[in-house]
């Protein structure tokens, strides 16, 4: 399984990584426009996705992938993680097209869960 982690902090980058590196192959962006760029070049089986990041944001970055002419990137699952607690980016980030919208501190086990949730579910369209 690979895992795209789009964070522009090195720590949160290294945390997640290191939290969930026994279960995936994982590749890091520093922003919303990397991440993009990633996905139209490799395939990957769910995103990490952060909301406040230089040059793109995460509810941009979503959007545009979501609008993608590949079929693996509109339909990759994609789950927030994020410090940003506002009602209104939650939404935005949803209506964007976002899976899940997790608030750091992160708990691993919360965030398993959705990943795993997640993955099932776009397996389950896949069949």
């Amino acid at each position: 399984m690979k895992l795209l982690i789009v964070d522009d902090n090195p720590i949160n980058q290294k945390f997640l990584s290191y939290s969930l590196r026994k279960d995936f192959e994982i590749v890091t962006a520093l922003n919303g426009l990397e991440a993009i760029n990633i996905l139209n070049n490799q395939d990957f089986d769910l995103v990490l996705m952060d909301l406040s990041m230089p040059v793109m944001d995460g509810a941009e970055a979503t959007r545009r992938i979501r609008q993608s002419l590949l079929f693996r990137n509109r339909h990759i699952p994609i789950i927030f993680v994020t410090t940003n607690d506002f009602e209104h980016e939650r939404i935005r980030c949803m209506e964007n097209g976002a899976d899940d919208y997790l608030i750091k501190p992160i708990n691993i086990e919360k965030l398993r869960t959705s990943i795993n949730f997640h993955l099932k579910q776009k397996l389950d369209l896949t069949y």
